[in-house]
């Protein structure tokens, strides 16, 4: 009797994510302003709401790395509202265009780069001079470094390649994790990436990544 009763306790104190329901574990959760949620679900977030870092300057001359991570200040309603959205154009998308494509990614941000050669060695700074980079939730599929694909832009398609792809992790920024080149050089489902493009222009926010 002893064991089963220890088995319901083991049962009662597993947490499960309010977003997803999914199990989580100490390792596999991220803390909001009320409560937890899964790495998954966390995922879905990051890029957008990355963990910001900057230096303080203190009253001794001495400068201090401080950091503040913005789901803080969030509550379990306010990433509800938030992936609910997410999960609403991802239906929209995938359901005008699953049956083309195999990956799917719009853009919720797009920027231009031009990383120096001290940071990224001189191949890599003259390979991504003046490219664009596109930040969004990947909507289905893959995307790995050297995929073809076709960017959706109105009416017009706009075939290119992946010269890179940057998951989003939160804990590091863009800069931080191109310089390193220490990250996976794939993306699934789910998650935010960024994607760096072999094009100069020809891309804005709302726009599709599409690989067939």
């Amino acid at each position: 009797m002893a064991l089963f009763g220890k088995n319901k306790d083991k049962e009662k104190e597993k947490k499960h994510c309010p977003i997803c329901n999914n199990e989580m574990t100490f390792l596999k959760s991220v803390a909001l302003a009320d409560g937890t949620i899964c790495s998954d679900c966390e995922a879905m977030l990051r890029g957008k709401y990355d963990i910001d870092r900057w230096w303080h300057l203190r009253f001794d001359g001495t400068v201090k790395q401080k950091s503040h991570d913005p789901l803080l200040d969030m509550s379990i309603a306010d990433v509800q509202a938030i992936i609910a959205e997410a999960k609403q154009n991802q239906a929209e998308t995938v359901g005008s265009l699953g049956g083309e494509f195999s990956a799917l990614l719009t853009a919720d941000d797009v920027f231009s780069i031009e990383p120096k050669a001290k940071d990224v060695g001189v191949k890599r700074a003259k390979a991504y001079k003046n490219r664009l980079v596109v930040r969004g939730m990947i909507q289905s599929g893959e995307f790995s470094k050297e995929d073809s694909v076709v960017i959706l832009h109105g009416d017009a398609r706009l075939e290119t390649v992946l010269l890179d792809v940057i998951p989003c992790g939160g804990a590091v920024d863009f800069n931080t994790e191109l310089k390193a080149n220490m990250h996976k050089k794939t993306a699934g489902v789910n998650t935010n990436a960024w994607l760096i493009l072999d094009v100069e222009q020809g891309v804005a926010h709302g726009d599709v990544i599409a690989k067939a």
